[in-house]
Order: structure tokens, then sequence, then C-alpha cells
């Protein structure tokens, strides 16, 4: 048995350890079988009433029926009609010529369609099954001409089906105008005799218009002797019906059509087949939204069963067939959902027309039926079961490929995080968090301070995480959550810190370990209703009342030089402040050489030989810029702020932006590149772009010196480094002079 369906069968029938699990899964099948059972029924109704529809059209029309491919008439007296009737598998056979006359009785006055058949017609139909009265069918007798009427057009007339007196017939003469003096001389006029029959098709179209009479009475009254609207056709038993048609079909020619009974109620049935169709489309989107509960299911099933993920891990199993088990659970749920709801759906049909459970009314008698037809067909079922089995299968492919996914990469941290905490205190700390309102997720951390670290992943489960770092001297980290939102919080080795949050209010955070972080706390709360420009003033006063402090350095770069609603002159101020306070803080001497955009160390250097590709598949080598001024520009999507940013961004590029004079190129430090893409997705700005997926260890980023994000360089047409700077308001400065 294969290993992934022998694990995922496991999954599927055993008990979890989690009750509420087994109940998802239950809830998730019923689901898929209840929308199939129904699509089942729904379909079976229909093919009941289409089955109905054509038994009552049977009693009428005949098997087969030939007319005239162009015009209304046919010549009765043709080689190709006499060789049709000849053919030695016509049973019945029948000339029908019909056409609209005027009914008239005193009082009353009906249009109706005259059909003139001869005597052979009684053969074609089965005529008892649509009888009404107690008369014998008959067309005519010597002289007289009877006429067969539907009940409904007898109701019209005023009469029952032995009306005593004759109803007059008028048709227009061919080729006259109406002589407006005495108009009846303009219509031939004639009468048909009650036979003491009439018929009742249950169809309006046949009871509310139709008179069955002679062919020759129709011949005399519409004046077209040799000439046939149709002919009309019964086969033996046994005789295969669409061969039968081809047949005549070929035989007779291009000048005829020959049409089955489907084809000569061809609106109505088209009709149904559409009503059908689209009953079926939105009843497979009732299925859709059913199999959306298996990713319930599963999503609980994954992380209920971490501890065997990582024996199978242990035990030599792949990424790959770790999803594919998963993937196997969630197609065995709609495979189970599709086979118990196609049972329980043709159950339900097979009740319904033995026992006619749901009826049209109260009484019966009032409709053609009693009960709603139905009949199951297996070319539904089937296609059921591949609807079903593909909706299902395609519904969860991605969410589990996702979600196994996290599950994999979220031990692999864990398994880290449980030997780095292995090792003596002194040499690492932990950030111990915990969310409500968020069992599982994924966020990122980096430390500012450090040009040379990367950034680390950490993975929510169960609403906990673990991170474990090193810092030799108390630094802030920058926690970044997936929709850019950042979280700071102060550790040094030694350190056990505590996070909590909720996922409602992310903004409401708090940590504790250490003073900063207390501090950190209480500078939140003091902010919690101010709107941006109230925070700023509070941390400026910050900044000046306690420069000595960690979160005056978070809180500089935070509010001041992340922000464009700022004078170079207070950031400088504010800079200076701080280094006074705090001399051996390297970040912040490098903050002040920054903000002066004159960094001894970098201006003037030569830009490295290294090649990078952009969005448009172009290779630029950095030592090779073309253009007077090249403005490169290092951002990612996890920086806080990061639309605003591009926003500002895409505003100066329009602005300056000159071919071979002044040129812009960003390069991204995102560590998966479908974050990044989705940022340029709609470029507004007049920049290329690049992204390597290497962060904070790009060639690019490490040659460079780039220690934070956003930031900015200038080369010159001589490829040296002219200017450096971290803020759009200073890249506007820079480029105005």
């Amino acid at each position: 048995m294969n290993f992934t369906f022998y694990i995922a069968r496991r999954y599927l029938l055993t008990k979890k350890s989690h009750h509420a699990i087994n109940i998802i899964s239950g809830i998730s099948v019923i689901g898929v079988a209840v929308s199939t059972a129904a699509l089942v029924c729904i379909l079976s109704v229909f093919n009941g009433f289409q089955g109905m529809i054509a038994n009552l059209f049977t009693a009428f029309d005949p098997e087969l029926k030939v007319v005239a491919a162009q015009g209304k008439f046919i010549d009765a007296d043709t080689d190709p009609i006499a060789r049709l009737k000849a053919d030695p598998r016509v049973q019945a056979y029948s000339e029908v010529l019909e056409d609209n006359a005027l009914l008239v009785m005193p009082g009353r006055q009906v249009m109706a369609t005259i059909k003139g058949v001869d005597d052979n017609y009684i053969n074609l139909i089965d005529f008892d099954r649509i009888k009404y009265g107690d008369g014998e069918f008959q067309l005519h007798a010597d002289v007289i001409d009877y006429g067969v009427f539907g009940v409904n057009l007898l109701s019209s007339l005023g009469v029952g089906s032995d009306f005593p007196r004759p109803i007059q017939v008028y048709a227009p003469r061919g080729g006259e105008h109406i002589d407006l003096a005495d108009p009846s001389d303009s219509f031939n006029q004639d009468e048909l005799y009650s036979p003491h029959v009439a018929f009742c098709v249950k169809q309006s179209k046949y009871d509310s218009n139709y008179v069955l009479t002679s062919l020759r009475f129709a011949r005399r009254i519409f004046e077209r002797d040799g000439k046939l609207s149709a002919i009309e056709l019964k086969t033996k038993q046994g005789v295969n019906l669409n061969t039968m048609q081809a047949d005549i079909q070929k035989m007779l020619g291009e000048d005829y059509v020959v049409k089955n009974r489907y084809q000569q109620q061809e609106d109505t049935f088209k009709i149904m087949k559409i009503e059908k169709f689209i009953s079926y489309i939105f009843l497979t989107f009732i299925i859709m939204i059913a199999c959306f509960n298996i990713i319930g299911s599963l999503s609980m099933l994954i992380i209920d069963k971490r501890d065997d993920v990582t024996t199978l891990r242990g035990l030599g199993a792949t990424e790959q067939q770790i999803r594919n088990i998963f993937m196997a659970e969630g197609r065995m749920i709609a495979i189970l959902g599709a086979v118990a709801g196609i049972i329980l759906g043709v159950l339900l049909c097979t009740v319904q027309q033995r026992f006619g459970i749901i009826k049209f009314g109260q009484s019966a008698g009032s409709y053609i039926i009693d009960a709603y037809p139905v009949s199951v067909e297996w070319t539904d079922l089937l296609l059921i079961f591949c609807t079903v089995v593909t909706v299902g299968f395609v519904s969860v492919w991605y969410p589990v490929r996702q979600l196994s996914r996290k599950l994999t990469t979220a031990l692999t941290v864990m398994v880290a995080a449980t030997f780095a905490s292995c090792g003596a205190d002194n040499d690492h700390f932990t950030i111990k968090g915990s969310f409500t309102d968020m069992p599982v997720g994924q966020l990122y951390i980096y430390n500012t301070t450090n040009p040379d670290a990367r950034l680390d992943t950490i993975a929510i489960n169960g609403g906990y995480f673990t991170y474990s770092g090193t810092a030799d001297e108390l630094t802030p980290f920058i926690i970044v959550f997936p929709n850019a939102l950042e979280q700071v919080v102060f550790a040094k080795n030694g350190d056990e810190i505590k996070y909590k949050a909720s996922a409602k209010d992310l903004k409401n955070y708090t940590t504790d370990g250490n003073d900063e972080n207390r501090l950190m706390n209480n500078f939140r709360r003091e902010t919690k209703e101010l709107n941006t420009i109230q925070t700023q003033e509070v941390a400026r006063q910050y900044i000046h009342r306690q420069p000595e402090s960690l979160v005056a350095v978070y809180l500089i770069t935070r509010y001041f030089m992340q922000e464009t609603a700022t004078t170079a002159d207070d950031v400088t101020e504010m800079i200076d402040t701080l280094v006074a306070a705090q001399p051996a803080n390297q970040f912040l001497m490098a903050m002040k050489n920054i903000q002066t955009g004159l960094d001894a160390g970098d201006i003037s250097h030569t830009m490295p030989d290294i090649e990078i590709t952009t969005n448009t598949k172009n290779n630029i080598n950095l030592a090779r810029l073309d253009a007077d001024r090249t403005v490169i520009v290092f951002w990612a999507s996890w920086m806080p702020y990061a639309y605003d940013f591009i926003d500002n961004f895409a505003i100066l590029t329009k602005e300056y932006a000159t071919p071979h004079q002044v040129e812009f190129l960003t390069i991204s430090l995102d560590t998966e590149k479908y974050r990044w893409e989705n940022y340029i997705k709609e470029d507004s700005t007049y920049s290329q772009h690049a992204c390597d997926a290497l962060a904070w260890e790009s060639p690019a980023v490490k040659a460079l010196g780039v220690s934070d994000v956003p930031s900015f360089i200038v080369v010159d047409g001589h490829h040296k480094i002219v200017a450096r700077g971290n803020t759009i308001d200073q890249m506007e400065d820079i480029l105005s002079k």
C-alpha cells in the first residue's frame, strides 16, 4: 500500500487527540455529501420533468416528421415521397396539410390551426391516451367532414365534444384582396361536424389551437390540391430511429428536413436543458463552499499531528511526502462525501419514484401529475462524481500546501530553538511570546544596530512562540508583522523576555525582562490615544529628558528618521543630544554620519564590480552605471510604512528622473520574492527594481555598507559614491542641489 495513502487513511479513520477534530471532519464529509445529494435530486427532477413532457408530446407527435427545408409546403406527388412511402421499415404513413383558419360559432370567433390528415393518422398516435368524450376518432363520412378539437379550443368556442350544430370554418382565398363591401366573398367557407370526441394532450400548444380533420377538407378550405405541409411516420418495431432518420434525410436530399420528437419540440427541450445546466452551475458553487469545510478540518489535523510529522521526518520522510499525506486526506474526504452523497441522492429519488412523498399540492388531481417526477440517469451521476471530486481536489490543494509548509518550517524553528536553549543562559537571550486570537502565524525579527545581522523568521503555533538570539549588550530588536506593523523588544544575553499581545490590538503589546522594555511599555500607554503629531512631541520630550536610554535611540529612528514631517535641523539637534549622552554608541555615530550625508569612510568610494538582475530581466553592473547621477534605494516590504515610503518615492522619481542624467534603482532586502513582487506589481515609480532574496547577506548590500532600511546612496558619472541618506526629505534635498 502507498505510504502517504496508508498514513492518510489512518488519520481519517482513527480517533484524534482532540474530539473537536473528529466532529469537524464528520461535518466536512456530511457537508459534501448533502450538497452532492442535492445536486443528484435536482438534476433527476429535471430529468423527470423532461421525460414527463416528452411522454405528453409522444401521444400527439409522430416518431418522425418530414417538412420542407424552405417554404411552407411540399409537393405530394414526387419520386422521393413515393420511395419514402414504399420503405419497408415504415409501419404507418400519413400526409398532413395544416394552416390557420377562423372558427365561428354564434357569438364566438377563435383562430385555430386546421390539421388535415389521412385515415392512417390514427395508426401514428396513441389516441386512446388523449381521448376526451364518448365518440370514436372519425375524420369524414360520405359528404360531411368531422373535426376532432382540442378541449381548450372547444371551451373557447363555448361548446363541448358533442356540439349539436356544425362549426363554421373560414380561410382566406389565395391571391385575392378583401372586398370591404362584402368581406365574406374573400374567404372560403366550410363547416365541421362533431364526432362526439375531442383530445386532451395537456399541453396548451395543442389543446388550445389544433383541430384534426380530413386531408380533403384541409385541401378544399385552403385551396392546396397536391400540396402537403408535412409527412408523419411511424417505424416498425425494432428499427433504430436515429439510423432511420439519417437514411430518410439522405434519400430525400437537402430540400427536406427530417425531425424526431425532440427536434419537433426543440424550443421546449432546449429551455429545459438550459435550466438544468444553470441549476448544475449554482449547485456546483454550493459544493465548492461545502468543500472549504475540509480546509478547517485539515488545518486542525495538521496542528494536531505536529509530533507525528517530527517523527516521520526523523524516519526519512521528505516534506513532499508529508504534504501529500494531508493532501490525500483532503481528497479522501471529498471522495467519501461524493460517494455518500450520490448514494443518498439515489435513495431519495427512489423513494420519491415509488411513494411520491413530495407533492405539488394538497388536493390530488390539481395538476397533470400529483408528485414531482424524478428520473436518475447514470451520465448525471458520473458528471456529479467528477464535479465533486474535482472541486474537492482543487479547493484543498493550495491551502494544504501552504499549511503543511508552515508546519514543517515551524518545526524546524522549534528544533533550532530547543538546541539553542540547551546552552548557557549567558550566551543567549530568549523571547517567549503569547498571542490571543492568533493560533498560527509568521513574524520577522531583525537587529537594526548590526548591519551584518540577518532577518529571522518566528513561527507562531497554538498562540505561542519562542525565539532565541544573541546580543552582547542591550540591543533593540524589531519584530515585523506581515502587514508591516513593527514592534520593538530590548534584549541582551542572559535575558528572558516575556511578550504578550492580542491579534485584535497588536499595537498595545507588553514586554518585560529589563528596564528598557518597561520604559517602552510606559511610553506606549502614554501615547495610546494620541495622533502621530502628538506622539512625536511626546517622543521629543522623552529624548531630551532621558537621552541615555536605548528607548530614546529607538524613538528617534521610529518617529523622526522615518517620518517626512520633520526638519533636518530638528533631527541633527536630537542626534547630537543622544551622542553626547551615549558617546560609545556606534549606532548613534553612524546615524550622525548618515544624517549629514558625508560619511568620510564611504563618500568617494568606487562602486563595487557586482552585477544584479532587475524585475525587467536587465543585468546591471554597479561599477558601470551610465547616468550622471544614479540614486540607489535600499528598502523592504517588511519595513514599517513601506507603502508610504514607496508612494513618496514615486512622487520624487516623477519629478527628477531623466534618462542618462538622473536615474533610480531600488534594491529590496526581502527574503521572500513574492512579497517584493506584490509591492512592485503596480509600479508607479520611474525606476528599476532588484531583489536577490538574500536580505543583509546580499553582496551589493554588504559591499555598500548598508546598515538600515530605508536608506540610499547617490553615485556620480565616475561611479563614485557622493552622498548617503535614509529619508525621502534628504533624498529630495540632495537631488534639488
